[in-house]
C-alpha cells in the first residue's frame, strides 16, 4: 500500500467506541465534526470536535488574562471574573482533538508520529491505527484502547 491512497482531505462521518461485549458509545457525540488531511510528503494532520460546543463568551485578550490566572493562583483574589471563562475553556477543550506530524504506512496500519497535539502527552509519541478503505471515498480508521474498547472512525474523501 502507498500513500497515493491516502493523500488528500477527509471529513469524519462517525466515531464510534465498541466495548469487548458489543455495547456502542460515541465518545465524541453521535454527529462529530472532524477533518484529516495526509499529504504526499508524509505530513498528516487531524482535527475533531464534539457539535454544539457552547461558546466561552470571553474575548481572546480576556482569555489571555484568564489563563494568567490559572498559571499565577494567587491572581484569583482578582480573577473571579474569569472563573466562568476558565471553566468554559477547559470544557471546550475536553470537547476537541488536534494533533500534527509526518505518518508512515505498515502493512495494514497508518502510524502518526505526533510532533504537537492539543494534548501534551501525545507529543512525540506514535498514534498507531489500522486501516480499512471501505470504498475509494471511505476510510475507516480503527485503534484497540487500554480498557479493552475498540474505536472505529469513518472518514469520507472530500
Amino acid at each position: 500500500m502507498t500513500n497515493t491512497n491516502f493523500v488528500g482531505t477527509w471529513k469524519l462521518i462517525y466515531w464510534e467506541s465498541k466495548t469487548p461485549k458489543g455495547n456502542v458509545s460515541h465518545p465524541m457525540g453521535k454527529n462529530p465534526i472532524g477533518y484529516l488531511t495526509y499529504t504526499e510528503y508524509q505530513h498528516m494532520s487531524a482535527t475533531i470536535m464534539r457539535e454544539n460546543r457552547p461558546n466561552i463568551d470571553i474575548p481572546p485578550e480576556e482569555l489571555i488574562k484568564a489563563r494568567q490566572v490559572l498559571l499565577k493562583p494567587w491572581l484569583l483574589i482578582n480573577g473571579w471574573k474569569y472563573i466562568k471563562g476558565i471553566f468554559r475553556y477547559l470544557q471546550a477543550s475536553t470537547n476537541y482533538i488536534s494533533y500534527s506530524g509526518k505518518y508512515e504506512i505498515k502493512g495494514n496500519k497508518v502510524v502518526h508520529h505526533v510532533e504537537v497535539s492539543l494534548i501534551p502527552d501525545w507529543t512525540g509519541t506514535d498514534l498507531e491505527r489500522t486501516f480499512e478503505f471501505s470504498s475509494d471515498s471511505r476510510l475507516v480508521l480503527s485503534t484497540p484502547t487500554q480498557d479493552g474498547n475498540h474505536h472505529y472512525l469513518t472518514w469520507e474523501r472530500i
